[in-house]
């Protein structure tokens, strides 16, 4: 710990690695009426030895948000990012899950129940690699093909579950939603939507492509059809991992 004295104010921080750091700009936060903010960056200067906040310039919103991306970076295991995290920005994360056999239970209407073998089923299965999206605005999946880390080329499929649309939005229903995008808390969103009921298909488009629909194609997995996922039955959304981050071919 090394303490520091800014105009009579101490703090003290803690290098994030071995080696010097040195004090170069300030960002004052101003509140306002109504949850506003305002933030500005001030150079530091030094005098009579001393440090001394100059004067600043307003904070844009991009800056902000390049700011806030590095402190979630440097918070995360000391900079260094798990291998599953694709992207982040501002609190949006986006993280891979790779292919596995994880438990999945369902929870559906009379209608199905019969030809589905009960109203509630629960088996551990082969799942496709996954690729979540979660921020304070969206909750988001998708699938992907093959157990090798995405790559901003890396095609996506339709995930191939009850309660996500053809956009890949995740119905939350009654399922308690975990607070906060840090990378600690991917494991609690894996398991907000893992552990969860699914109940029905939720979109006019194909979950799947499988003779007799979704309802078949999970029956005949909880049956035991397949000890592998069939990547076959996944429905291409004609986009990749980059373009969905809005990134240009080849950058």
């Amino acid at each position: 710990m090394e303490a520091t004295t800014m105009n009579e104010a101490e703090f003290f921080i803690q290098a994030p690695t071995t080696g010097t750091v040195h004090l170069r700009r300030a960002v004052l936060i101003y509140d306002g009426q109504q949850g506003s903010a305002l933030a500005t960056v001030h150079d530091i200067e030094e005098v009579d030895g001393e440090p001394v906040i100059g004067a600043g310039q307003a904070m844009t919103p991009r800056a902000a948000m390049e700011l806030a991306r590095a402190l979630l970076k440097r918070a995360a295991h000391g900079g260094l990012l798990p291998e599953t995290v694709l992207y982040m920005e501002g609190d949006l994360i986006v993280w891979w899950v790779p292919p596995a056999r994880r438990h999945i239970a369902f929870r559906v209407d009379r209608e199905h129940a019969e030809g589905f073998g009960g109203l509630e089923r629960g088996e551990t299965v082969a799942h496709p690699g996954l690729v979540f999206a979660a921020s304070s605005r969206v909750w988001k999946v998708w699938a992907v093909k093959g157990a090798r880390r995405p790559t901003p080329t890396t095609a996506l499929f339709q995930a191939p579950y009850f309660n996500v649309n053809a956009q890949g939005s995740i119905c939350q229903g009654n399922a308690p939603v975990p607070e906060g995008t840090t990378v600690e808390k991917i494991a609690t969103w894996n398991d907000a939507f893992m552990r969860s009921y699914f109940t029905h298909p939720n979109g006019a488009g194909k979950l799947v492509r499988y003779r007799g629909g979704a309802y078949a194609f999970w029956k005949d997995m909880l049956d035991g059809r397949f000890r592998r996922f069939p990547e076959r039955v996944l429905v291409d959304v004609k986009t990749t991992l980059g373009g969905l981050l809005g990134m240009k071919e080849g950058a």
